[in-house]
């Protein structure tokens, strides 16, 4: 990154901020702290508008409402998934036509839009009147009589769980006159009339307050249950045509969807302009802004710069300063950019650990899924889906990356042997009567786990030296030489030492004068690095820090862990390759035949498509965490802030050169 400074003249912002959106590669900082300043705040003010920002952020809100009811009811195919279309800058004039003409559409469609939700909002309002009237339809005397001269008439209900026959005793003993209807009874509540003469009122009222009764609200209507059934019929019935005819116009206007989409884009990069003023500092002719470019994109900007007789700055930053990351990685790496953006961006004081990390996360998801089916499936899928739709950002860089370790998959698979599991034996056998059996190119891992538990605790012990390698690296270029020998170099010491204690006599068999220099080796390391780890530390510590080292060394122990985490390598691979060959095994019992073929094929998709769907799942996660847990812990801190250029972050359509179509 490089720091760019410019101040320009007024009459060229416009301009120039549309060819810096086309450009996409300049990050604005916001100046609200050099106003602060008195130097600054003398000679400049804050430009943009808030007024004009909040109106494009209400209207953005308008035109998304029109385009979502036309979705509702647009009966035509949709893509499977909503990627931006892309059109060249003649074609996007073409489809948005006239912008007031398209604003003046979009009021139209939002005033029908509010129309509907207004009869949404009745409709919901009369089947909450309908619902709430359904329980009294037994009741046949109007709503809105409440009392006689000496009699009161009143609705209500009670708990399910309340002792009506007790209710009706209760009332009988202090009124016998008084009648308990029972009219309807659910889950909840009992609904009750009751007529009772005024004299009871009172003693009427304590008993019902016993029994949690609650007077029925039927606000303002008049006439019976049913009268009011029947009009809260054809109300609804009247709004559900108002709806329909709503819904068709909507429906005609799904043939104005792309220019209202355009025209929704328009308004997106008019309010992003809007906003970015904010970022500027101006006087009455001047602006000022500062900010971050890639260096690689240091000439294209002078030009942008240059044809609009501005004055800038462009500068390297402080040693130590924090900038903005953007990662730049060769094409077959960026993929797995995918994870690192998942974690977290490097500070600019790191380094971008994709590069290094990549090989081996492909080379664990594939030792994990191993499956060549399993991996034809999902690189073909991936890369379909990479040629069909145009997919941008972390959703391409995520399937990309998924089509990649499906080759993985593959490889992994044909070096175990494995083809949806056992497939090619099973049916060879259940329904040709002898047995075909893929060779495995390298070994076949349920007969020999041990040597892939093996195999798997070696690649992992390489990958935690690797980050630790990372680290030392780090606190050299940083000129922290004696950190780099404390914290890496003593601890490469004593465990290739320990290593070599313990396994030196196996590595070559049958050469005992070999094998006996090798542990020797092993020895003197092991020495070397434990009197390191407690000799620097009690050399270089103070107070109480200088026993440390003897702590840090029984944190040797904690390596052990470390690397038996890539045991999951071993675990992963087992259960994808048994769960295939439990399910080829169920398919297989079935027997002979073309009802048994049929069984077969039913059983052996479902299951694979379990076992597969699963198992990738798990494959992800568990590549993902022996990058973030066990690689990135030795040096990783991240915390980066990703590069936020200024740009047209359209939703809906993409405008590319002729030349890219």
């Amino acid at each position: 990154m490089n720091r760019l400074s410019v101040i320009g003249l007024q009459e060229e912002k416009d301009s120039l901020f549309e060819e810096l959106m086309e450009f996409g590669a300049v990050e604005l900082n916001d100046q609200s702290e050099k106003l602060l300043t008195k130097e600054w705040a003398q000679i400049a003010g804050r430009d943009g508008n808030e007024d004009e920002v909040s109106i494009l952020d209400g209207h953005l809100s308008q035109v998304q409402a029109v385009l979502d009811m036309i979705d509702r009811f647009d009966t035509a195919k949709r893509p499977l998934l909503a990627v931006r279309k892309e059109v060249s800058r003649q074609k996007y004039e073409e489809l948005l036509g006239s912008a007031k003409e398209a604003e003046s559409e979009v009021g139209r469609l939002y005033a029908l839009c509010e129309r509907w939700n207004d009869a949404q909002t009745e409709q919901n309002m009369i089947q909450s009147a309908q619902a709430s009237l359904m329980p009294w339809t037994a009741y046949d005397l109007p709503l809105e009589l409440r009392e006689t001269r000496n009699v009161y008439v009143r609705c209500g209900v009670i708990p399910a769980v309340a002792d009506e026959e007790a209710l009706r005793q209760q009332i009988s003993e202090v009124s016998k006159e008084s009648v308990l209807t029972v009219l309807g009874r659910d889950q909840e509540q009992q609904y009750l009339n009751l007529l009772y003469m005024k004299a009871d009122a009172g003693s009427i009222m304590d008993i019902l307050k016993t029994f949690g009764y609650a007077e029925a609200q039927f606000k303002d209507m008049t006439g019976t249950v049913s009268e009011n059934l029947k009009k809260l019929d054809e109300q609804l019935e009247d709004v559900k045509k108002r709806q329909k005819e709503l819904e068709e116009d909507f429906r005609r206007a799904a043939a104005e969807k792309e220019r209202i989409q355009c025209y929704y884009d328009t308004v997106i990069v008019r309010r992003d302009k809007a906003k970015v003023s904010e970022r500027l500092l101006k006087t009455k002719q001047a602006f000022y802004f500062d900010g971050w470019l890639p260096q690689n994109c240091k000439e294209q900007a002078k030009k942008i710069l240059d044809a609009h007789d501005c004055w800038y700055e462009i500068t390297v930053p402080d040693k130590g300063e924090e900038t903005p990351i953007l990662l730049q990685n060769a094409s077959l790496v960026t993929p797995f950019e995918t994870v690192t953006d998942l974690y977290s961006m490097p500070s600019s004081q790191e380094i971008d650990p994709t590069p290094i990390f990549s090989f081996f996360y492909f080379l664990f998801f594939g030792m994990m899924f191993a499956d060549m089916g399993y991996g034809i499936i999902l690189s073909g899928v991936c890369f379909a889906g990479l040629k069909l739709f145009k997919l941008e950002g972390l959703a391409y860089k995520l399937v990309k990356m998924l089509a990649f370790c499906g080759i993985s998959t593959f490889i992994w698979g044909l070096l175990f042997g494995s083809f949806f599991g056992n497939i090619i034996t099973v049916v060879s056998e259940s329904f040709f009567g002898h047995g075909i059996t893929i060779s495995p190119l390298w070994f076949d891992p349920i007969s020999d786990p041990m040597k892939l538990l093996v195999f798997s605790c070696i690649i992992g012990g390489i990958h935690l030296f690797i980050g630790l390698g990372i680290k030392a690296y780090l606190l050299i270029r940083d000129g922290q030489v004696l950190d780099a020998v404390e914290d890496v170099f003593v601890w490469y010491a004593l465990l290739i030492g320990i290593v070599l204690l313990l396994f030196g006599g196996s590595i070559v068999p049958g050469r005992p004068d070999i094998t006996g220099v090798l542990t020797e080796i092993g020895k003197w390391l092991a020495i070397i690095g434990a009197a390191g780890i407690v000799g620097l530390r009690a050399v270089r510590g103070k107070g109480i820090g200088r026993a440390v080292g003897l702590w840090n060394l029984y944190g040797a122990t904690s390596w052990l862990g470390d690397v038996l985490s890539y045991s999951r390598l071993l675990a992963l691979g087992l259960a994808s390759a048994v769960i295939a060959q439990v399910f080829n095994a169920l398919g297989g019992m079935l027997g002979h035949g073309i009802i048994a073929a049929i069984g077969f094929v039913i059983i052996a998709v479902i299951g694979h498509a379990f076992n597969f769907f699963i198992n990738a799942l798990g494959t992800f996660v568990h590549a993902s965490r022996l990058q973030y847990v066990e690689f990135f812990g030795k040096f990783y801190e991240g915390g980066g802030t990703p590069f936020d250029p200024l740009k047209k972050n359209t939703k809906y359509v993409k405008i590319v050169k002729e030349e890219k179509l």
